[in-house]
């Protein structure tokens, strides 16, 4: 596509950090043929069906500046959503390693930086890095690849559990040297054959803030692995936020997770699950909640691309005043596929100002505007139903802390 303005500062951008990273010959590589895939395709057009009725204009006629160290950074990390029972934490501001706010250290696995881990051990990263999420597809990924500072790699060896959480924080402050700021978060989680293991993501940033996250997770899971996957979003009510999991799953494997998305003015969810070998199973849960004239967006895609698997969806959406929601996805089962269970259940509480678009039927409940009190207290009954999903006690309490929060803010 035509080199745009906004398309010549990205090529800035990515210039100026490959000379400053100085990477090897291998991952500069990948670097180039993501950020080039991204030049070739720009941000999703308007015939893209994973991103149908969503307009990309608001984020894709800025030009973004990627985020820089900041002197509040640590201040910020301190603020809302550490998990006290995490047996390890990596944080990240504009998406540099705050190495001061990190702690704790696995035994028998590896929770590190994923930019450290890729420069001194490439070929066991290589393997799966960018692999299970495509630059070669997805464009919003390609630029994640490009451009992505640092993030966190959890390699959990075979037979290994990992009875504690860890958590990957991300910190967004706004801070770039030409507002707005952009930052691109990277997890890659690994998990061996019969493992187990549970991951926290959380994402913050101060409110009134614009700015942009552009966060990819790759999960690789091998046979009769497990993992619970909690992901829990609180930026900025006027920042853009696109958060995907690209997850597959071999034999017997077991992923579930979690997503609750509370900030934003856009914020979009994106699973895509393979369920690669047989009697694999996953169970994703999405809660989201929006006021005002913001925009929600889900998109999952489940493949049962092997036999004898399992999925399980459910989805609640509170969208109050003028809000908007977008739910899509594929559920893609072969034809000869006979013992394949899917199940999908999508919900929606809503104001009659606000409107949704779906692809599947969804079950629409109306909140009670007339009365304030009525409606946080139906509001409050609905997001638990999701919350009572998150296993991790102290998690759980942080997010009914947070919606608490929001519903005394922009609900009541």
């Amino acid at each position: 596509m035509p080199l745009t303005p906004w398309l010549s500062h990205y090529k800035t951008d990515f210039e100026l950090a490959r000379r400053r990273r100085g990477e090897s010959i291998q991952f500069d590589g990948l670097r180039c043929e993501a950020f080039d895939r991204f030049l070739l395709v720009g941000f999703p057009p308007p015939g893209d069906d994973s991103w149908r009725s969503v307009d990309v204009a608001p984020i894709a006629d800025t030009c973004f500046t990627m985020g820089s160290k900041s002197a509040d950074a640590v201040r910020a990390a301190e603020s809302d959503l550490a998990v006290h029972d995490a047996c390890a934490e990596l944080v990240f501001a504009n998406g540099y390693l705050l190495s001061e706010r990190s702690t704790g250290a696995l035994r028998n696995a590896v929770a590190a930086p994923l930019a450290s881990m890729l420069a001194s051990n490439p070929d066991a990263l290589g393997a799966y890095f960018a692999r299970v999420a495509r630059v070669d597809r997805l464009p919003l990924v390609a630029l994640n690849t490009a451009l992505f500072e640092d993030g966190a790699a959890i390699l959990v060896p075979p037979h290994t559990t990992i009875d504690a959480p860890v958590h990957v924080r991300f910190v967004s402050t706004g801070e770039a040297d030409a507002k707005p700021a952009m930052s691109q978060p990277r997890v890659l989680v690994v998990l061996g054959e019969q493992s187990r293991a549970t991951v926290i993501e959380s994402y913050a940033g101060p409110d009134g803030i614009d700015y942009f996250t552009n966060a990819v997770t790759e999960v690789v899971l091998g046979n009769g692995a497990a993992l619970e996957h909690d992901v829990l979003q609180d930026e900025s009510t006027t920042a853009s936020l696109v958060t995907s999991a690209h997850v597959i799953a071999g034999a017997d494997a077991s992923y579930t997770s979690t997503a609750i998305d509370l900030g934003g003015a856009f914020a979009r969810n994106e699973t895509i699950v393979t369920l690669g070998g047989q009697g694999a199973v996953c169970t994703v849960n999405r809660f989201r909640m929006a006021a005002g004239d913001r925009l929600v967006n889900g998109y999952t895609v489940i493949d049962h691309a092997a036999a004898d698997c399992v999925s399980r969806q459910r989805d609640w959406s509170v969208l109050a005043d003028r809000a908007r929601g977008v739910l899509g996805g594929q559920l893609i089962v072969p034809a000869e596929s006979r013992s394949a269970r899917a199940r999908r259940v999508t919900r929606v509480l809503m104001s009659r100002g606000a409107s949704v678009e779906a692809t599947d039927r969804v079950a629409i409940e109306h909140l009670p505007d007339d009365d304030p009190g009525r409606r946080v207290a139906a509001i409050a009954r609905f997001g638990r139903r999701a919350f009572n999903r998150v296993r991790t006690a102290s998690l759980r309490a942080r997010i009914e802390q947070l919606f608490e929060r929001h519903l005394e803010r922009g609900y009541a």
